[in-house]
């Protein structure tokens, strides 16, 4: 059993598969060994599904964190790092993890908290090692986006992701264009107010092309899909770009919208 296990989230199981396995790809690169977590469920991230049945996230979390063991949990969404990061520090409180423990009792588990480590701070952790392992440098101009999601998370470890994500893309020999604080995609808006949503995305794409950027730069499956999807930007995430630059013989742009 490994110190490490993956949980890759289901927006990229389900829709950018081609994300975990840049992501296996450079763990074994590194010589990182990582448990697949087992007994796989939502995370019920913090946009929509928290707010529907917080007692609900909070058994979620409580659940995925036990299954852990005690191992951290290496997140490949921003999301994920978000909810089960909040729900570790909600279900580690007191009265909280008497609840939970009378949950997991049921379940045959028991309540214990791990550490929540998104798949961009662990990159950054790494990033000697990174430098060692690239074969092909990476010469564009990046517009860096970490998304509001991966910028809470790194926040409550008083770390900067659009520093760590900065640091990344020069390792790799991009130039790393920082853009206006506070901008977003325009996800949590989706299937709200559609108007809205594209406003808010518009801002942000009009500031990338602005910077001069050929491409977005996001740790965040969010991101991606609705810079790649809906806004029709040119966007890379963080794993496909490291990997390549490690040597990763595949072209992850053919699983694009827009290449």
């Amino acid at each position: 059993m490994s110190d490490l296990v993956l949980y890759p989230g289901c927006l990229i199981q389900s829709r950018l598969p081609f994300l975990e396995a840049a992501t296996k790809f450079i763990l074994k690169k590194l010589n990182v060994k990582a448990d697949t977590i087992e007994g796989f469920t939502c995370c019920m991230e913090p946009v929509g599904l928290r707010s529907l049945g917080p007692e609900t996230w909070k058994a979620v979390g409580a659940r995925i964190h036990s299954i852990a063991s005690e191992r951290k949990i290496l997140t490949l969404c921003d999301g994920c790092s978000m909810s089960l990061s909040e729900a570790g520090a909600e279900i580690s409180k007191e009265k909280e993890k008497g609840i939970m423990n009378e949950i997991m009792n049921d379940l045959g588990r028991k309540v214990t908290v791990t550490e929540v480590v998104g798949m961009l701070e662990f990159l950054h952790s790494r990033l000697d090692d990174i430098k060692k392992n690239i074969v092909t440098e990476t010469d564009f101009n990046l517009a860096v986006f970490p998304g509001c999601h991966c910028e809470a998370a790194c926040k409550m470890k008083g770390l900067s992701a659009t520093d760590m994500l900065s640091d990344i893309v020069k390792a790799l020999g991009g130039n790393a264009i920082k853009l206006k604080d506070n901008l977003c995609c325009g996800g949590g808006l989706a299937g709200v107010d559609s108007e809205l949503e594209k406003k808010v995305m518009h801002e942000s794409i009009t500031a990338a092309r602005k910077a001069d950027a050929i491409a977005v730069i996001t740790s965040c499956p969010f991101c991606f899909l609705q810079f790649d999807m809906v806004g029709r930007q040119t966007t890379l995430h963080i794993t496909e770009l490291v990997a390549s630059g490690m040597g990763w013989q595949v072209d992850p742009h053919t699983y694009h919208r827009t290449k």
